[in-house]
């Protein structure tokens, strides 16, 4: 009795409890078998999560590389809430060099072609710059490889550009200034710029640069030197447009014989006014215009003499007078034009040339004596734009007379044959200097970019 006790008193696995396991065992294996196949698809809908992250980054990054975001500076102090924006175009990119990352200072962009390296580098004690660029395995200067351009800010487009009937025609409270805006008409989305003065309505998209006057000074200085000044009025709003004197867009006595017509020269003006006043300005050439219209430092500079191999004055590329010059730099895919009057007024108004800021104001900068490569006089750089002063003249889309087109700066020429040394605001477009059909050697011209 005792044994049969104990017997009964030991624990085993009856046959329901196996099959109550077994059968428990199999729900666990079908509960993980779909958690298992629940969390491949959790995981490619997260991969897919990942992959349209990714895609709108992308896509967000891309709009934001062209739009350069910049807070204003006031006495180097930085403005709060107050931001702007600086498009940049499309291959382009904004420096990454101290000196070159600030508008105010002059910003600059390079053409950065797809799949490139490019190592950043600060500036010289000397002030030159070693970043480089791997194009294909090969690294050389960016600088002299690539492209560069500098932001010219014009807050408001009526510095700029006015219409025919500007200081003529009165409206019903005596104002007879211009007032350029973007305006849309008929219900339609396409903005036009034009005059919304109400007396201007007839000559309201007949557009004009705003081509301001100056005041000449000079100084003769120690070695005899003589150093000119001007002073320009940017407050002036009474230009009245004559079709004898400084004007554009317009046509002159040789146009027709170089197959340049008024209305080409009109739609490329409107072209480039509605982009200023759409973005708040324009790129102008770092350097002097190059061959195919570039714009790099050390190149041989395009000039309107004709030219072949050799040395001196004829080893400089030719570009056959102004119309060599303006046809090389038009390229109305890449939006680039000659510079016109009107924006190089703007260029010398944001580098406050003269009085207004003495650290910027001419000077003899040790200009050369003969032709020179792009950009190689560091002291004649001015908010980072390079030969405003010295190497070449430069002409402009500009008229100034039936016969002749106008060209600023200072040249090589100039400082060789007259010590004179002129301002980057230096103007010149009389008859007896100014038919674009001459072959000057001393004259090049510099690129424009809008977008």
């Amino acid at each position: 009795m005792e044994q049969k006790n104990k017997s009964k008193g030991r624990k085993g696995i009856t046959l329901v409890s196996l099959v109550i396991t077994i059968i428990v065992l199999l729900i666990l294996a079908g509960v993980a078998i779909n958690l298992a196949m629940d969390e491949e698809v959790l995981i490619g809908k997260a991969e897919e999560a990942v992959e349209s992250w990714n895609r709108a980054v992308a896509e967000e990054n891309n709009a934001i590389k062209n739009i350069f975001m910049i807070t204003n500076e006031v006495e180097g102090e930085e403005t709060e809430g107050e931001v702007k924006e600086v498009p940049i175009p499309n291959g382009y990119i904004a420096s990454e060099i101290s000196t070159e990352d600030d508008v105010a200072e002059g910003l600059v962009i390079y053409e950065i072609p797809e799949g490139t390296e490019v190592n950043w580098l600060e500036d010289e004690e000397d002030g030159t710059n070693k970043s480089t660029i791997t194009i294909g395995g090969n690294t050389t200067n960016l600088q002299e490889t690539v492209n560069q351009y500098v932001w010219i800010p014009v807050e408001e487009i009526n510095d700029m550009v006015m219409c025919e009937n500007n200081n003529k025609l009165a409206d019903e409270n005596g104002n007879k200034i211009c007032n350029i805006e973007l305006v849309k008409e008929g219900g339609s989305e396409e903005e036009i710029l034009k005059c919304t003065n109400p007396a201007h309505t007839k000559t309201a998209t007949n557009l004009l640069g705003r081509l301001y006057t100056s005041t000449e000074s000079y100084d003769t200085d120690e070695a005899g030197n003589t150093i000119y000044s001007y002073t320009i009025n940017f407050e002036q709003t009474d230009q009245t447009y004559n079709e004898n004197n400084y004007r554009e867009p317009s046509t002159i006595s040789s146009d027709k014989d170089n197959s340049l017509g008024l209305e080409q020269l009109k739609n490329d003006f409107t072209v480039m006014a509605k982009s200023v006043a759409k973005n708040g300005g324009f790129y102008i050439g770092r350097y002097e215009v190059g061959a195919g219209g570039s714009s790099k430092k050390g190149q041989a500079v395009l000039t309107a003499a004709s030219t072949g191999e050799g040395s001196g004055d004829t080893a400089y590329l030719g570009a056959n007078m102004w119309y060599g010059l303006y046809n090389t730099i038009r390229d109305v895919e890449a939006n680039r034009q000659m510079i016109w009057g009107c924006q190089y007024d703007q260029v010398i108004k944001f580098l406050k040339e003269g009085e207004e800021d003495p650290e910027n104001g001419h000077s003899n900068r040790n200009l050369t004596k003969n032709h020179a490569l792009s950009g190689q006089n560091e002291l004649d750089c001015m908010r980072n734009i390079y030969d405003l002063e010295g190497n070449h003249s430069e002409w402009t889309a500009e008229a100034n007379s039936a016969n002749s087109r106008v060209f600023r700066g200072n040249n090589y020429g100039a400082v060789l044959l007259y010590n004179n040394f002129y301002p980057a605001s230096f103007r010149q477009g009389d008859d007896s200097y100014g038919y674009p059909t001459y072959a000057y050697g001393n004259d090049s011209s510099r690129p424009t970019l809008y977008l």
